[in-house]
């Protein structure tokens, strides 16, 4: 869908002018001959300006600095403060918006001096549009806010009607539509009530009609005539045009393209004769977009073409996005299809590096709608359903919000019927709770007697049982106590067993007999630790102390997640392993409680298979419940004997091995879930292990079910065991940019169990082997990998290798899931130089835990660099090849430097990377996109001039590369908080 382009919308804002007929400007000169009164000079000077500036831009610019002339004669402060606003304003009328904001900013140092309430306001407005311009939504709002308390407490009826339109147009571009319409009424009713008219109402009037334009409202078309005509009365040639150009917007928008068409080439004549960059970039691709309307692509390309190539100073990010959606919507007509990807990628990297996806909502919808239709025709489905996806959650929040007012107006309604209907339905219950009353109290007499001595015998008798109940509780937290020591007191020894063991295992040149030793130490440790760790679960069920935690979530991908590993260990014993799932849906459930349920019957089914027989899992929802079995072959067990197999550490004789405790765990924990267990022979030669349990939310007590956000955190603190505290300190999911996760796994279910997990975190890509990821993550340059170790083609080892030893990709974190276990395994994948390796099945809270640490290691390694006086690699931990790449980007700075012709597309080149490359990677270990580096490089060394005693401003400014001193002026004060003199002064 087309929508109004708001940056058509600001400049009327910042030029309120008068209009002067060719009779008054020649009475003006008139005047202005032999005036010898500074005050009268200056106002008509001030007159002349305005007159002439849009009409003959040179002219303007004589009549302005004949002010600064006259002032600096009579040292005329007003005179001096009417220069630069008028300075801010040519220079914006050139587009020049860094030198307006410049002058404008030193009109308002004047307007403080001398304490001039109008003055002040003006500047203030003028600040927020240009704040506005530069998409920082927050500064634009606090100028214009304080615009409106100054002009409020003078008479200055004029002005304060110019910050109404600010303010309107701030609504405007959130789509906030009553909220503008109020503040454009309200500046409507001013002129009404002094039967006044210029240039202000007529732009209330174009914006009103920007607003029914969006709504395809046919009110638009009066109100953008009734704008036309003011301008024409007023002899405004600028601001007829620029009602052609709201008209030609409306009638494109209704689709009426000869009418829309006729009206933009009126436009265009003008603005193309007066070289207004911001006009004419809409022009250009409102133009564009209507041409291809009539499937005349020839047109359509020459017009967005003329769109993109419009300057980015003289623009927003609105307009440049919108020129690349069209020019994508262009090419996809066109079945260009790699090229309208291109434009469509490049409209998102537009968005995203603007900051501000709320006010650009629009814009990145038809970005999705794009590249869905773009990857669907040339055949890319697996793109084309990412991109269908994040069109349909954004259509979503785009309708939400434009049918909040309605639902508010209809609920406002229906509330006030129900209020109504509420009041009458309680004064009916009351004469029924009444009547009622009368009939039990004469029940309530009767049966209280019977009832009393009915509580007297109840209560001896239940004195007497509680006595016992207690005393058996006692016994029981005794003997739950005492596990629960023994066993806490195992760990400490296990774990001085485990990491000696481990680490002569790690050494060379060990012989054969040496390991086959360790390696049965090693394993028989985890085993006990194992055993310890099962007895602690069973204690803590004993004693009262583990309650359930039950939330919503997929129960199909958990469980997929779950059996991968026990898959991987029957593969290499030779057993086929036979899996079915089937729970559609999310359900409840502890996920802590099914997770040890399934992984004690799959080790016990794998560990008591005889013969090398099949292994069965089943996990299917039958109504409100799910049912849980495994099947392995064994001819040894009777059907007397099943029941006694939950008993803690059940012998069939003493010849054979007990079951330990796994099974009398898996009953506990049924029993806790509200489910049952039972063993039973399907047939003479197998075994099989059924559990049910419930999943749907009626089965639990609203203290056993949790928000998920809880859960996570209660499984973080669940999780300092692992010797891994969680970062508290700090956000990464930002409201309006996600990170890139690269997702890399054979298994598409596995892929999908980790999206479900960070797809609010993180826009997530796939890839379905190393080869694929490899191409996938040189390609986007991913924020974070989750990598498989096993997969065909190129494996995760090998994958992890490539990416570490590539500049490009170097810093990018990775994490490596695998099945294979050990300690071995672990090594070889952190020699690669992956930054974690974890063992399936994780638990998602530890996953999490790494993932931020990784993510808060990243942050500080960009704070070092943030704090550092100059770009140095040392003292800063990073790789081999990041510490390269950064040595040359240093040798690179050392030389170019203070090159006013150094960019960032010679940077780039010099580095060696693509423009693209360059960007993310300074992004990915500064924080800062190429242009701010360098521009940070270029303002520290500047400091140091300064504090060295370089006391020319100037001369500084162009030692480091700067063109101009003023824009340096700006930046240093932004980037160090004191202009430069300020600064050389405190130094």
């Amino acid at each position: 869908m087309k929508h109004v382009v708001s940056i058509t919308l600001l400049f009327l804002g910042f030029s309120i002018s008068w209009g002067q007929t060719e009779k008054e400007i020649d009475s003006l000169k008139q005047l202005l001959k032999g005036n010898t009164n500074v005050e009268e000079s200056v106002e008509i000077n001030e007159q002349l300006f305005v007159a002439y500036l849009y009409a003959s831009p040179d002219s303007a610019d004589r009549y302005r600095k004949n002010i600064r002339e006259i002032s600096a004669k009579n040292n005329y402060a007003n005179g001096e403060y009417l220069y630069q606003s008028l300075s801010g304003r040519y220079q914006f009328a050139k587009s020049d918006i860094d030198s307006a904001f410049y002058h404008i900013e030193k009109a308002s140092k004047i307007a403080e001096k001398l304490q001039n309430k109008s003055y002040l306001a003006d500047c203030y407005k003028k600040i927020g549009v240009i704040y506005n311009i530069r998409r920082n939504d927050s500064l634009s709002k606090k100028y214009a806010q304080l615009a409106l308390f100054n002009a409020k407490q003078t008479d200055d009826w004029r002005t304060l009607s110019s910050i109404y339109i600010l303010l309107g147009n701030q609504h405007f571009e959130l789509t906030e539509y009553p909220e503008a319409l109020t503040y454009y009424l309200k500046l409507d009713s001013i002129y009404t009530s002094r039967n006044e008219m210029d240039k202000s109402l007529a732009a209330a009037y174009t914006n009103i009609g920007m607003i029914y334009s969006e709504l395809r409202n046919p009110e638009a078309v009066p109100y953008i005539e009734k704008s036309i005509e003011i301008y024409e009365t007023l002899g405004l040639e600028e601001g007829v045009h620029y009602g052609e150009l709201a008209l030609g917007t409306y009638y494109d928008l209704i689709q009426e393209n000869e009418k829309a068409i006729e009206h933009l080439l009126n436009a265009e004549k003008y603005y193309e004769s007066y070289g207004d960059f911001r006009i004419l970039g809409s022009i250009y691709g409102r133009l564009g977009e209507t041409y291809l309307e009539f499937n005349d692509f020839a047109n359509a390309e020459k017009y967005l073409l003329k769109a993109s190539g419009i300057p980015e100073s003289s623009g927003s990010g609105v307009r440049k996005a919108t020129d690349q959606i069209n020019l994508g919507d262009l090419y996809w007509h066109k079945k260009q299809y790699q090229k309208a990807i291109a434009h469509f990628k490049e409209a998102l990297e537009l968005i995203e590096a603007d900051g501000n996806e709320e006010s650009m909502r629009m814009q990145l919808l038809n970005v999705y709608r794009g590249l869905y239709g773009a990857y669907k025709d040339s055949k890319d489905y697996k793109n084309a359903l990412m991109a269908l996806e994040n069109q349909m959650e954004l259509e979503a929040i785009v309708q939400e919000s434009q049918n909040e007012l309605e639902v508010e107006e209809l609920n406002k309604k229906y509330q006030t019927d129900k209020q109504q209907q509420e009041i009458e339905l309680l004064t009916s219950q009351s004469e029924l709770a009444e009547e009622k009353s009368k009939n039990q109290r004469n029940l309530f007499v009767g049966s209280i007697s019977v009832l009393g001595l009915a509580f007297i015998t109840l209560f001896f008798l239940f004195r007497n049982k509680q006595k016992t109940n207690q005393r058996l509780k006692e016994l029981e937290a005794a003997k739950s106590k005492f596990f629960a020591n023994i066993s806490h007191e195992f760990r400490t020894p296990l774990t001085l067993i485990s990491g000696p063991v481990a680490h002569q295992l790690s050494k060379k040149g060990l012989s054969v007999d040496d390991k086959t030793d360790l390696g049965l130490i090693q394993r028989n440790a985890d085993r006990l630790l194992k055993l310890v760790n099962q007895i602690l679960d069973l204690s803590k069920i004993e004693a009262g102390n583990r309650k359930l935690r039950v939330s919503k979530g997929n129960m199909e991908l958990f469980m997929t997640h779950l059996i991968e590993p026990f898959q991987y260990r029957a593969q290499q014993t030779d057993v086929v392993f036979i899996s079915q799932i089937n729970v559609p849906g999310k359900v409840w459930f502890d996920r802590d409680v099914v997770e040890k349920i399934v992984a004690n019957l799959l080790s016990n089914a794998i560990k008591y298979n005889q013969h090398q027989g099949q292994i069965e899992f089943k996990a299917v929802e039958h109504g409100e419940q799910l049912s849980i079995t495994t099947i392995n072959q064994n001819h040894d067990l009777s059907e007397k004997e099943l029941p006694l197999l939950f008993d803690r550490f059940y012998q069939t004789n003493t010849m054979n091995q007990g079951f330990g405790i796994g099974l009398s765990l898996v009953q506990e924990l049924a029993n806790l879930a509200k489910g049952t267990v039972r063993a039973y022979k399907p047939n003479d030669a197998t075994v099989a292990f059924e559990v049910t349990l419930p999943v749907s939310k009626n089965a639990f007590s609203k203290g056993e079910i949790v928000a998920e956000e809880e859960v996570l955190s209660s499984l973080k603190r669940d999780n300092t065991d692992l010797g891994i505290e969680p970062d508290t300190d700090h956000e990464y999911v930002e409201a309006n940019s996600l990170p890139v996760l690269l997702v890399v796994d054979d298994n598409s279910e596995i892929r999908l169990f980790i999206k479900t997990l960070f797809k609010k975190e993180y826009n997530i890509l796939e890839a379905e082997n190393g080869e694929a990821g490899e191409n996938i993550a040189l390609e986007t340059i991913p924020d974070l990998i989750i990598s498989d170790v096993m997969m065909p083609i190129k494996n995760g080892i090998e994958l992890s290798n490539t990416l570490k030893t590539d500049e490009r990709t170097s810093h990018i974190p990775i994490i490596l899931l695998t099945a294979k276990s050990g300690e071995e395994n672990e090594l070889e994948g952190l020699k690669t130089g992956a930054d974690a390796y974890m063992v399936k099945p994780f638990k998602e809270e530890k996953l999490r835990v790494v993932i931020d640490k990784l993510i808060a290691t990243r942050t500080a390694i960009q704070e070092k660099f943030g704090n550092q006086p100059f770009f140095k690699a040392k003292n800063i931990e990073l790789t081999s090849v990041d510490t390269e790449l950064l040595n040359r980007i240093q040798r690179i700075l050392d030389t170019e430097l203070t090159n006013p012709e150094f960019n960032a597309q010679t940077f780039a080149e010099q580095v060696g990377l693509s423009r693209m490359h360059l960007h993310r990677k300074l992004k990915a270990l500064t924080g800062l996109s190429t242009t701010e580096f360098i521009r940070s490089q270029r303002l520290k060394l500047a400091a140091q001039l300064l504090e060295e005693g370089h006391s020319s401003i100037a001369e500084v400014a162009y030692a480091t590369g700067f063109n101009q001193p003023a824009y340096f002026s700006t930046v240093f004060k932004q980037e160090f908080g004191h202009s430069p003199s300020d600064y050389v002064e405190s130094n």
